[in-house]
């Protein structure tokens, strides 16, 4: 049974709980059951203080009238203490002198035939028999004289019965030396005692039905919050580890016993067993990676060094090739200018018999010019050597130029170009450069914008910024490429899947775009779907302080 019990953690956890409750309610009973039994016995305290007091005011007032007469009953003996204890009137009726002492027994004698309390007079020096004292009156009274106490109380068996009994002292005043006039009676001094008996066993019965009905209510409640507690605990924390514990029985650790700590203790014992087993593993299994890292880390420095050599040499690579793009744009730039001159000179004469070949000549010629133009500014973006020129201008002023320039293209597929701009919008630009990117986004959105539709260009503020947005009634994007579409020589794929240029494009007009845009602090976007047309907006900041010296894409923000 021990064992069993040690390989729960529930059936320890109730007997934790039920003992620790057990013995925090058995305290509790036992401070209740002497709070509420101290709180009788001050009651019956109270109560006998009271009857003495009674007591002691009824035989102030018969000793301060000297004595009252009673009529005497037949047979009832006279007070041989006292000289003239019987008077008898004009008719010859007997009267006898009832004096302090006497009402008191008589009271006493009263309230005993209906077991409600007793009174005791008593004197060390009393000469009447009855009033000697016993043994607790004689501690009293004595206390009482040397003023250590001013009442004493205990509860005691009195003729077969269970009293309460209090003794108060009684002090001597001038009406009772009218009775007592031997030496020992001093005015204000303690001349005896009056001990008053209280039956105790109605309270004795009630101090043991409360014990009997608080012991079980103890009980009630103790077995009432160890099952409500354990009832919350097994559902909140026992039956989650009984899964966990039948989980980690159902491991199969490598190289261990199916249940490795099974049987040695309770859930918690096998956690932490199965705990030892894994951080063993874990460590082993750490060494050895140590061991394979250092073992790579040897093969990866070398192969650092050949990948650094390497980047290295890509980027001579790179910056030749950026070099070679500058410069043979740059050279090819210079001829295909003097064949457009001369092909637009001919033009003009009218030399040639068909002046169709020439136009080709000029049309085509344009296009290598704007294609090397592109080359050559990309090549200075990417190589981060282009210049720049600001001047504060008007946005919308550039904006016109750009429409202007495009309207021919636009006329030929019948589109409508619209501008919305409520002010000048001067800022700090490099307008050419402004100019180049308004002209491309305005270029792509004729060239794929359906015909009949209209391009609205907007300008408007937003916060501390000057945007620009461009809305094609085109065929969209789809959004899977929209991060894309700043990428250099990146083209959507048509509807076959295949990646082919569109015609007169170079594939980065929208990359030189971004690179100027973020030369001048701004940023460029795309929003568009499939099917819904396309919106290309940019924005600039309206705050960038007029500058005119030339900078280059590096000084920009």
């Amino acid at each position: 049974m021990l064992s069993y019990i040690k390989k729960r953690i529930s059936l320890k956890y109730i007997l934790i709980t039920s003992a620790t409750f057990i013995f925090v309610f058995t305290a509790l009973f036992f401070w209740i059951a002497r709070q509420e039994k101290q709180f009788i016995l001050a009651q019956v305290e109270k109560q006998a203080i009271i009857l003495h007091k009674q007591i002691v005011l009824t035989r102030q007032w018969v000793s301060d009238h000297n004595y009252i007469l009673v009529r005497k009953r037949a047979g009832s003996p006279g007070n041989r203490f006292l000289a003239d204890a019987e008077v008898v009137d004009a008719r010859g009726t007997v009267y006898t002198k009832i004096t302090p002492a006497m009402i008191t027994r008589q009271l006493s004698d009263y309230a005993m035939q209906d077991n409600l309390y007793a009174f005791n007079l008593t004197n060390i020096n009393s000469l009447n028999p009855e009033n000697r004292p016993d043994e607790f009156e004689t501690d009293a009274i004595r206390l009482f004289r040397n003023g250590v106490s001013h009442g004493l109380s205990r509860i005691e068996d009195h003729h077969g019965q269970t009293v309460f009994r209090y003794a108060a002292p009684l002090i001597v005043r001038k009406s009772c030396l009218s009775c007592h006039n031997e030496s020992y009676y001093t005015i204000g001094k303690v001349g005896g005692c009056i001990s008053v008996f209280i039956p105790f066993n109605e309270a004795q019965a009630a101090i043991k039905k409360n014990n009997f009905f608080l012991f079980f209510t103890m009980i009630s409640l103790t077995g009432a919050v160890v099952i409500v507690l354990f009832l919350f605990t097994s559902k909140l924390i026992f039956k989650p580890i009984r899964e966990i514990r039948t989980f980690t029985r159902q491991m199969d650790i490598p190289g261990q016993n199916r249940h490795p700590v099974r049987g040695q203790g309770d859930e918690l014992k096998e956690f932490a067993g199965l705990c030892y087993v894994i951080d063993k593993k874990l460590k082993d299994r750490h060494n050895d990676l140590e061991r394979k890292i250092e073992e790579a880390t040897r093969d990866f420095v070398d192969t650092t060094q050949n990948l650094q050599q390497a980047n290295k040499e890509l980027s001579l690579l790179n910056d030749a090739k950026t070099e070679f793009l500058s410069d043979i744009s740059h050279e090819l730039r210079t001829p295909l200018t003097s064949i457009k001159g001369a092909a637009d000179l001919l033009i003009r004469k009218s030399s040639c018999s068909d002046p169709a070949y020439l136009e080709i000549i000029r049309k085509n010629s344009d296009h290598l010019i704007r294609l090397i133009v592109d080359f050559l500014d990309f090549s200075k973006i990417e190589a981060g050597r282009i210049e720049f020129d600001f001047t504060r201008d008007a946005l919308t002023d550039v904006a016109r130029e750009a429409m202007e320039a495009q309207r021919t293209d636009a006329m030929k597929k019948n589109i409508r170009m619209v501008l919305d701009a409520d002010e000048p919008f001067e800022l700090s630009i490099d307008r050419y450069r402004i100019y180049q990117v308004i002209s491309n986004l305005l270029s792509n959105a004729i060239k794929f914008s359906f015909e009949d539709r209209e391009i609205a260009l907007r300008i408007f503020r937003d916060d501390t910024r000057i945007c620009f947005s461009i809305s094609d009634q085109g065929k969209g994007i789809d959004t899977a490429h929209h991060r894309f579409i700043f990428d250099k020589f990146y083209q959507v794929p048509q509807k076959d899947g295949t990646v082919h240029a569109q015609k007169g494009s170079s594939g980065i007009g929208l990359a030189i775009c971004k690179g100027i845009v973020h030369a001048h602090g701004g940023d460029i976007r795309v929003k568009s779907k499939k099917n819904e047309g396309s919106t290309f907006m940019f924005s600039l900041p309206a705050d960038r302080p007029e500058n005119k010296m030339k900078r280059s894409l590096h000084d920009s923000p």
